[in-house]
Formats: C-alpha cells, sequence, structure tokens
C-alpha cells in the first residue's frame, strides 16, 4: 500500500494552479500585444455629402464613409472582416463623434451618401437601396423593402434617390417608374407633388456610379475671390503664406461660405510640403483677422453651412483619414473620420 504526503499534493496543487495562471496571463498578454501592433490608424474614405441639422438641442453633421481596417484590430467591426461603410454624426460645437453605425459589413464597402437629414432622421442612399437612421442615435429603421410606401418596389441603385434642397424632402423612382417622395423627418414615400417630380424625372436613374445624379443648382465650391448678397467680393487678406489661394463658397448661392456670420474660409496649397500641402483657414470679414487654421491633405469637398452658421467641409489627413473640418467665427477645427480607440469603439 502506498501512502502519499499531504504535503506534496498540495504543493502539485499550486503548481497546478500557478501554471493555469501563467499560461491565461501569457494569452492575455499575447491579446494585448497583437492589439497594440495592430492599432493605428484605419483608413476611412468619406463620400462627398454632408448633411447637417439641429438634434437634441445640438447642431449635427452626418457623413457617410467606407472603412479599411486591415491590419487594424477592430474588435467592434470583427463582422466587417476589415472592411464595412459606416454612418458617422459629429457635434459641430464640440467635434465629439455622437454615433457611428455600421450600414453595410462586405469585401470593398458599400457605396453610399447622406442625403438629407432633420430632427428624427437622417436618409442614406446606397447601391442596396434606401436607409433611414434616427438622427438622435444613429440607429438604422428602416432599409430597402422596409420602407413605408416603397417596399418591394424599391431599387438597389444609389442613383434612384436624391435630395431636394428646396422641398427638403427625399426623391426617389420606384420600380415601376413613378418617382415619390419622403418630406423631412418623414418615414413613408408617398407620390411627389408634379412640381417636384418634374425637376427630377429625368435625373433618376438606376445606375451604381455613385455621385452622377447632381442638383441643378449646383456650383463650384472655390473660388479666388467670392462676392455676398450685398456686392462686396471677398478676397481675404488673412492669408500670409501658401499660394494658390481660394475662397470657400456655398453649395447652391455661389457666396462666401460664412459670410452671415461675418468670417469666411480659404484653402491656400503649398506644393513643397510634403504632408498635408492644403492649409484651411477662417478668417473675420470685417477687422482681416485669422481666426484659426488646420492642415488637410487634399482639397476641400462638400462645402455646406449649417442653419447655425457652422462652415462645414471634407478633406483627409497625411495617415489617409477622412476629416470632417468646421469653421465658425470663433476658429476651425478638424475631427477624423471613423477613428477608433485602442479596441474599437
Amino acid at each position: 500500500m502506498t501512502s502519499t504526503d499531504p504535503r506534496t499534493d498540495r504543493r502539485r496543487a499550486v503548481w497546478g494552479v500557478l501554471i493555469v495562471i501563467a499560461v491565461i496571463a501569457a494569452v492575455i498578454a499575447g491579446f494585448i500585444a497583437m492589439v497594440a501592433a495592430t492599432h493605428g490608424p484605419a483608413h476611412s474614405e468619406p463620400s462627398n455629402a454632408i448633411a447637417t441639422a439641429e438634434v437634441d438641442g445640438r447642431s449635427v453633421a452626418v457623413v457617410v464613409y467606407k472603412n479599411d481596417t486591415i491590419g487594424h484590430l477592430d474588435l467592434f467591426r470583427i463582422e466587417s472582416m476589415g472592411f464595412s461603410t459606416q454612418a458617422e454624426a459629429f457635434d459641430l460645437d464640440t467635434g465629439e463623434r455622437i454615433w457611428d453605425t455600421l450600414l453595410f459589413a462586405e469585401f470593398g464597402g458599400t457605396e453610399a451618401r447622406i442625403l438629407g437629414m432633420g430632427p428624427e432622421y437622417a436618409y442614406i442612399a446606397s447601391a442596396a437601396g434606401l436607409l433611414i437612421l434616427d438622427a438622435a442615435t444613429g440607429e438604422i429603421v428602416a432599409r430597402d423593402d422596409e420602407v413605408a410606401g416603397l417596399g418591394e418596389d424599391y431599387i438597389a441603385s444609389i442613383d434612384a434617390y436624391v435630395w431636394d434642397a428646396t422641398a427638403e424632402a427625399v426623391v426617389l423612382l420606384n420600380a415601376n417608374g413613378a418617382v415619390l417622395s419622403i418630406p423631412d423627418d418623414g418615414r413613408e414615400a408617398v407620390p411627389a407633388p408634379a412640381d417636384l417630380a418634374a425637376r427630377w424625372t429625368d435625373r433618376l436613374g438606376v445606375s451604381d456610379d455613385a455621385g452622377s445624379v447632381f442638383s441643378p443648382d449646383a456650383w463650384e465650391q472655390t473660388d479666388a475671390s467670392a462676392p455676398t448678397p450685398d456686392g462686396q467680393n471677398i478676397s481675404p487678406v488673412w492669408v500670409d503664406d501658401g499660394w494658390d489661394r481660394e475662397v470657400l463658397l456655398e453649395d447652391g448661392t455661389g457666396f462666401a461660405a460664412g459670410w452671415q456670420s461675418g468670417f469666411a474660409v480659404t484653402q491656400t496649397y503649398e506644393s513643397t510640403a510634403s504632408d498635408s500641402p492644403y492649409v484651411f483657414q477662417a478668417g473675420d470679414l470685417e477687422t482681416g483677422r485669422l481666426l484659426g487654421m488646420v492642415e488637410g491633405e487634399s482639397s476641400a469637398s462638400a462645402v455646406t453651412v449649417s442653419a447655425n452658421g457652422h462652415v462645414v467641409m471634407l478633406s483627409t489627413n497625411d495617415s489617409y483619414q477622412g476629416l470632417l473640418i468646421v469653421a465658425t467665427a470663433h476658429g476651425i477645427r478638424s475631427s477624423v473620420i471613423g477613428e477608433r480607440a485602442f479596441l474599437g469603439w
């Protein structure tokens, strides 16, 4: 008969527990090392459209972008296999991200763009159909055949949907060739009024070529100088470096963006700059004082002015990330589109 020393058994048990703890610690350390090694700027490519509205007392902008997290671990988008199409909302006064919603998780992303928004809903056109999001939370409340009044007659084409700024409504084509509309902050597609349908009948289509539908009153959004409604011609004096200086213009009017609030925004290009060759500057129109500046890798696109006077535009940084740039009478700032924290969100 063999006897066992209780002390030996205890030592073996302790060593067993220590080995298990060591293995768990090694796994955790390896995981943290992998996250640290793969964490970094993930490429984000915004579509050339911005929508703004007052939502729950805040001035909000929404953009749609493609995200590429290949080589960058993203636990909150693991289902996207490294590619996704997202919609993101920002507070225009603070630059804070309010929400970021996964729209599509397909290889290479899915073409989509923000159409317009109101206090309740944001509307997104995509190559798969129309999406309606809750403007406060980013929750998708309807998509494709779930849209009331559209159902199975929806068209899976980004060019079947457009925003009419005059009517403040989504205008869309259904599979039967009818032109419908969804009034701002509505959720149901109804037959479009005759004048509204007439403006868009020949411009709505079924192509997947994003951006082929333009508002009939679209303008180029930069110029060497810019007018104001009272006949002034703005040629900014606060820019003292760079060249190819241009003034940003309001979409749809051709006036200097920000003139109502007493400021204007310029972009200058410096060809000798290796990184971020574009400089965006806001300046006071009365005093000529420089209010602030930010740098970007690409020229401004999708310039829009919010109801509260924010001049909002898109650019990129030198890490291939989209930038949302916001200028006011108090200064100018940028927010990175699609930026991820250490573990994803």
